[in-house]
């Protein structure tokens, strides 16, 4: 489908080959590619600490949660969108198109701050412009880089997420104090690298083979169904939610060339790595709340005091995710992804036991958890690469993307019905007494379940995936 070859192919004596050619544009590009991704992902941490000061400002108090929830909804389409995509269209008019919409929504944001509902589509479109790049970096790595190379980068794409959620938490709260409006033009300075990106993102598409725009479409609609579900619970988008999936079903049966093949959908490697993916970022989610909520009832602290604990746990997680790539060429896939299942158990099973015993013990088991979660990305998403054939590595990252998004929000629904159950904290375990300590320590016990239940797929699912490493490699 693609006119690329293997990121290993031999050049020609004195001849760089296509392949060395746009290893070497995608290595200078990456880390253009990685700050715009920053720019339009502490946007999203911003926003979700300022939301409630915008819609209160333009007199939508009732509304506000709009500001963050509706681009969280197209956040969970885009990346899927973006990631299949990038098997046809070439990275670098990919990436131009996302640099002006993210742009575009900076201004429009800006200029228009007086209209609620103007801020809301502002948003929606700087986030859809944003994630282009996050996208288009995870895709070229995957395509374009040999092994080492492909770890340390998505070691580095993790641990900017994770600083990304903490300076965009620091950056709002600062911004906010003066005037929220003028966190909208942050994204601008993403203007500054245009010029790297023209110069040296690969300019490479699909070639062979027609976009299926019918079964994208599809599958978009079902993602965009997932994601307003558990923003807006309700029976009719199920019963909607089944009938596309229905009709989606029926589609790729019949088509004669859909973007999801049979052939792709029975591949077991990668089947594999998807319901890995999906338990251990289950309760992703679910990591920031629960801490709120202990500081608020347990140990009656301020907002203040808990984003200082969080933000250590944020530095941590940038950290692991830095050295996951160092972690991943010493140990191998399967052996870090044992290692991040024991860590988030620990981190669980640790705060459950010690959730009376003070509040800088518990941040220091959220960091053991986090490290475990933000361990796991980098050979998850390494084993993609090796589980695909590399004309399909976008729309396996795409849907990996795909399912770490409804992961983690299926994990926060099941999160806060657990904790807004009274009965779920009637009673505490090993000494813990019922109500606010008991549900937080109960919370914690289901969590470390979840890791349990992570590491025992690991072991179920290795051959599968080691097999399928060895073919590739």
């Amino acid at each position: 489908m693609t006119a690329n070859t293997s990121p290993e192919a031999t050049a020609q004596p004195g001849t760089p080959s296509e392949a060395e050619i746009n290893r070497a544009k995608t290595k200078k590009s990456l880390p253009a590619l990685l700050t715009i991704f920053l720019l339009g992902t502490l946007m999203i941490q911003a926003f979700n600490l300022v939301f409630q000061n915008v819609g209160d400002s333009l007199g939508m108090s009732a509304n506000a949660a709009l500001v963050s929830t509706l681009p969280g909804i197209v956040l969970g389409v885009v990346c899927m969108l973006y990631g299949t995509l990038c098997d046809y269209i070439s990275p670098k008019k990919m990436t131009i198109f996302g640099v002006a919409a993210l742009i575009f929504g900076s201004l429009l944001g800006f200029f228009g701050s007086f209209n609620f509902w103007v801020v809301v589509l502002a948003r929606i479109i700087q986030t859809a412009g944003g994630q282009v790049a996050g996208s288009v970096f995870l895709v070229m790595a995957m395509k374009y880089l040999n092994n080492k190379e492909r770890a340390f980068y998505l070691g580095m794409f993790n641990a900017v997420y994770y600083a990304s959620s903490a300076v965009g938490v620091l950056a709002g709260g600062l911004i906010a104090s003066i005037d929220w409006r003028y966190l909208l033009l942050v994204p601008l300075l993403s203007v500054f690298l245009i010029p790297q990106i023209i110069k040296n993102t690969p300019d490479i598409s699909g070639t062979g083979e027609r976009i299926d725009v019918l079964g994208i479409v599809l599958f978009a609609v079902i993602a965009g169904l997932i994601a307003i579900y558990f923003s807006f619970p309700s029976p009719w988008i199920l019963l909607m939610l089944a009938l596309f999936i229905l009709t989606f079903a029926g589609y790729v049966w019949k088509a004669s060339n859909p973007f999801l093949s049979k052939r792709f959908l029975a591949n077991k490697g990668y089947m594999a790595v998807l319901l890995a993916l999906f338990v251990f970022y289950f309760f992703n989610f679910a990591c920031v709340p629960i801490y709120n909520v202990i500081g608020d009832q347990i140990y009656h602290i301020s907002l203040s005091q808990v984003s200082l604990c969080l933000t250590i746990v944020y530095i941590v997680a940038t950290l692991v995710g830095c050295v996951s790539g160092a972690i991943i060429a010493a140990m191998g896939r399967v052996p870090m992804l044992l290692l991040s299942a024991a860590l988030m158990a620990v981190g669980a099973f640790g705060s459950a036991l010690l959730i009376t015993k003070g509040f800088w013990l518990l941040t220091i088991m959220a960091c053991v958890f986090i490290a475990g979660i933000t361990m796991s990305y980098t050979p998850l998403y390494d084993s993609f690469s090796v589980t695909l054939p590399q004309d399909e590595n976008g729309r396996g990252v795409g849907i990996g993307d795909l399912m770490m998004n409804t992961s983690a929000s299926i994990g926060m629904a099941a999160y806060s019905g657990l904790m807004a159950n009274d009965g779920f904290g009637s009673k505490g375990f090993l000494g813990i007494q019922p109500g606010a300590e008991a549900q937080a320590s109960n919370m914690f016990l289901v969590m470390g379940a979840a890791a349990v239940l992570a590491l025992l797929i690991v072991l179920a699912v290795r051959r599968s995936i080691s097999d399928k490493v060895q073919t590739a490699e």
